[in-house]
């Protein structure tokens, strides 16, 4: 018998009950929304990327916001699937993307633009959550 309402509960009853909380507790951690990307911004030039290094942690969201300050780039991150066109006039590219493992990873210039296209380089740093937090 239930001592505060003076009803007499089946064990699965009272089971089924005690499970209710914990229920109630994974149905709200489900139904939150999911977290709002990390902005970073890149300006494109010749012949680099400022930042020219951007750390994030594996599993995080992430949108950056490209701009070219001179002519016509490209950004391209081969293992996270980016590549895209950044026109010139300073209109920024958005591009969302999530690491899904932690290293090093070479950013890229995908659009020729001039001389010293090749060595306009960057670099993606991912780092697992445990590493500590993300720049």
């Amino acid at each position: 018998m239930n001592h505060l309402t003076g009803i007499r509960l089946s064990r699965r009853a009272r089971l089924v009950l005690a499970g209710v909380p914990l229920i109630l507790g994974v149905a709200a951690l489900l139904a939150a929304p999911p977290a709002e990307p990390r902005l970073i911004e890149i300006t494109a030039r010749r012949f680099a990327f400022e930042p020219s290094e951007i750390e994030v942690a594996v599993g995080e969201p992430v949108r950056l916001l490209v701009r070219s300050a001179d002519g016509v780039h490209g950004i391209e991150i081969k293992k996270v699937k980016v590549q895209k066109m950044i026109p010139r006039g300073g209109e920024p590219v958005i591009i969302n993307f999530t690491a899904k493992e932690a290293g090093r990873f070479p950013i890229l210039c995908s659009e020729y633009c001039g001389d010293e296209h090749d060595n306009m380089r960057g670099m993606l740093v991912v780092v697992a959550p445990s590493d500590g937090e993300s720049k």
